[in-house]
Formats: C-alpha cells, structure tokens, sequence
C-alpha cells in the first residue's frame, strides 16, 4: 500500500477503510476498494482524513487483515475458531460450549512484543457455543513478514468441554412448597442449562426441612444427575436448613461463602466425589450471571475446587451483573 494526499488519489481504490470517530459516532466513512472521487475529498478532509492508504506493492510486509488472523491461529487450542472482525481486529470464539483455559504466562510473554496483542476474557471462564474467548488486534497497520513469523507462538487459549453435563435441582423454600410463593429459580437454572448445554435431568420443590432436602438431592443423584444444585436457605435464618442437611448428608463442604459479589451466599461440596452446589435466593435477581456461572461450572468441568481455589476468587471478585444492578 502506498500512503498520499486525499487530492492525489481520487481515480484511485482505497486500499484501507477511512473511518470517523466523533462523540456522535464512530464509523466507516468509505470502504476498501472504494475508488476515489473528487466529491468525495472534501467529506474525507472535514472527517479529519487528508490521507489515504491506495494500491500499491510493498515487497517483505504482510497487513492488519492477514496479521491478526495468522496470530489467532497459531495460538488457539481445542474448541476455539477465529473470524477477521475487520480493522486489524479477529475475533476468537468458543466452538463448543466449555471453560476457556489460558495460559497466562504466555500471553503476557507475547503481549510484549508491543505490535499485536493477545487479549482474553478471564480465565476459567464458562462459555456458551460461539461466545467471544479473545481478541488479536495489531496496532501497525503493517509489518515486516519475517518480523511477524519471529514472534513467540504456542498454544494459549482452550476450551475445554464440560466434564458432567447431567444436572440436579433441588428448589428449597416451605413458602414455595406450600404454594404461598411462585418459585423463580428453576426457569433461570434451565436458561444456564440451556445456555452450556447441560441436561437438567431432575428437579424437586421441597420445605426447609434437612431431611426432605437430603433425600431430594439424593433423588437427583438417583436420576442421573452428575451434580446438583440446591437453591436458597443460605443465610443464618433460623429457618434456613440448606448447609445443615448438606452436612448431615456427609458431604465434604469445600467453602461456605465464596468471596464473590454477586451470590456470596454460596456453599462448594462434593458428595462421593461428585459436585453438589448450593446458591441464595440473590442468584434469581442476579441471573445473568452469578456463582453458577462462576463456580458451579468449573466443578462441572470437572474441576476440583480447594479453598485456596475459592478464596482466589476475591480477586476481580466484584461481577460487572452486581455494579449493573448497584447502579440502578
């Protein structure tokens, strides 16, 4: 590509989109292989465009739309494909629904480079089919191609499939049993279900009563759930029997209370090995995201939370779908 005056290039094809960005707006003003009229010099120059990129060889470089969709593939794993957005950007997304890995280490290694740019959502993540995992954007328009083939590669990023896609719900809550209050928790575990593709094989409505909820989780488990979730009777109500009967069913209880807002009110246990989640009642007002996007799904990864894998969690722990709410 060649770099000239706007005047000098009318008759020509842009080789690069001319862009506006304003506080209204920003957008593309003219596209590549847009040929260039006299009319259209005087737009470009009041938009702040008195130079346009145009056809022409430059031997030895390689450019934003082949830069960054080479970088993706030589640094993405399994479930994971990638899609050129347009303005040096590509996008990498989730094939399969999963938890994204990434290695940090090798991200921040190659972020140095200081030209292209691996940026990621954070990891251990949960994502749905075709949910966005990273960005590559280069910040040159061009560079040189040996310069390009140098730069560190291997794998960062990864997505790894659920490990247990077979789900359990226990609703708890006498004032739902008896029938006084609607329930509100189930639509939002199938929509997570839903979203990860998960199958919720059971669900019971059952009092807050410490025998009833043992037997229903033991039923889910009965069911074929792979892991269950019983929702509400967290706090320190007197009524609350949630922790209790996971107790009393002998399950060894990783964490009561995980350092996240939304949804601290959460306890992590596993039952013969098996993931068993409880969740407060803040997981219906918060659905969009909460402790079962968070926590629940890296246990149905397969994952095995420690307390030391809970207590990390404080850090970034404030959730964007908490502030949302926070600011209303």
């Amino acid at each position: 590509m060649l770099k000239i005056r706007v005047e000098d290039a009318v008759g020509r094809a842009l080789a690069y989109d001319t862009t506006y960005v304003g506080v209204d707006k920003a957008a593309i003003l003219l596209r590549k292989g847009h040929v260039l009229t006299k009319e259209d010099v005087e737009r470009l120059k009041s938009s702040g465009v008195y130079y346009v990129w145009v056809e022409g060889e430059e031997p030895g470089y390689v450019y934003e739309w082949d830069i960054t969709p080479y970088v993706a593939s030589r640094i993405i794993g399994r479930n994971l494909s990638y899609v050129y957005a347009g303005q040096g950007l590509t996008w990498v997304v989730s094939t399969k629904p999963g938890i994204l890995r990434v290695d940090v280490g090798a991200v921040a290694e190659f972020n140095e480079n200081g030209d292209v740019l691996v940026i990621t959502m954070p990891p251990n993540r949960p994502m749905g089919k075709g949910e966005i995992a990273a960005a590559v954007e280069v910040v040159p328009l061009k560079m040189r191609r040996e310069e390009l083939e140098s730069l560190r590669y291997r794998e960062m990023l990864r997505a790894d499939e659920f490990k247990y896609r077979r789900v359990g719900a226990v609703i708890t809550g006498t004032e739902i049993y008896e029938g006084r209050k609607q329930d509100a928790y189930l639509p939002v575990i199938r929509a997570k279900c839903e979203k990860y593709g998960w199958e919720l094989v059971y669900h019971e409505i059952v009092p807050d009563d410490t025998d009833r909820i043992i037997r229903a989780v033991l039923n889910a488990y009965d069911s074929g759930a792979e892991g269950v979730i019983v929702t509400g009777g967290m706090s320190v109500d007197a009524t609350d029997a949630t922790v209790p009967a996971i107790r009393k069913l002998g399950a060894e209880i990783v964490a009561y209370g995980v350092p996240m807002k939304p949804t601290t009110m959460t306890a992590v246990a596993y039952y013969e090995g098996k993931p068993l989640f409880a969740v407060s009642a803040g997981g219906i007002y918060y659905s969009e995201w909460n402790s079962i996007d968070l926590v629940f799904a890296r246990m149905m990864a397969g994952d095995r939370l420690t307390r030391r894998d809970i207590a990390l969690m404080g850090v970034g722990g404030i959730q964007e779908s908490f502030l949302r709410k926070l600011a209303h």
